[in-house]
């Protein structure tokens, strides 16, 4: 898989801000995150995926660009997708903490809404 458009920010907030306007427009989009060891700020892995399961979106392929950078794909849940007990555990937080968005919620197995 090649890697298609790309969004280079450094925050969560900068993620969750794209999100806001393009979780229901498009269908994946490549997060550029920079190594450690390249010195460059970049936005922390984990607090992307929560930023992305907010908005009924996960996390799959990982690729590297360069010496310095790699790009992670994200894209909409399907229905039905699998959900590990990781990913169950964050929703159940950001519900908690008043993150979830309506798309977020509609994407959560529905045993975790019978809670």
């Amino acid at each position: 898989m090649e890697i298609g458009e790309t969004l280079d920010v450094r925050t969560s907030s900068q993620f969750r801000k794209w999100l806001l306007k393009n979780h229901g427009k498009k269908k994946e989009i490549w997060l550029i995150r920079y190594k450690k060891a390249s010195g460059r700020p970049s936005i922390d892995y984990i607090d992307a995926v929560e930023e992305a399961i907010c908005f009924g979106w996960i996390d799959s392929i990982e690729k590297s660009i360069d010496g310095e950078r790699y790009a992670t794909r994200f894209s909409p849940r399907r229905p039905k997708s699998n959900w590990t007990l990781t990913n169950k555990e964050r929703a159940l937080k950001m519900i908690a903490d008043g993150r979830m968005r309506d798309a977020g919620l509609a994407a959560l197995p529905s045993e975790l809404l019978k809670r």
